[in-house]
């Protein structure tokens, strides 16, 4: 079966993340990558939105889920968006790769997370 792939790369958002509560006492800037493989294939779509996943629409309800609440860890963040995505769209597997730039001497720390319905 042809599978198609729809991907995120580098969605920044704010989110209040970290272990003590000085990091999360104001929001930071975090990346996300979300790569998503819809259960219908992607040929023969007729060009029209209705018959895919509209990644602007998933796009803000990162922004909005990730905002929302604080977090200690940026695993629970990426779990919390594969939920959210598996629950609003039919969708055959989602990666979520989370990036925070907290770290000196290092680009970011990150963790992805696969999970195939």
């Amino acid at each position: 079966m042809e599978r198609g792939t729809i991907e995120i790369n580098g969605l920044r958002v704010q989110s209040r993340l970290g272990i003590t509560d000085a990091e999360r006492s104001s929001p930071q800037e975090i990346s996300l990558d979300i790569r998503m493989i819809p259960k219908r294939k992607m040929l023969g779509l007729d060009d029209c939105i209705e018959n895919t996943i509209d990644y602007f629409e998933v796009s803000e309800c990162v922004k909005e889920l990730s905002s929302s609440g604080e977090r200690k860890l940026i695993e629970t963040l990426a779990e919390e968006v594969i939920d959210c995505l598996f629950v609003k769209y039919p969708l055959h597997e989602v990666r979520v790769t989370v990036r925070k730039y907290v770290m000196s001497n290092t680009n970011f720390v990150s963790v992805s997370l696969l999970r195939t319905s």
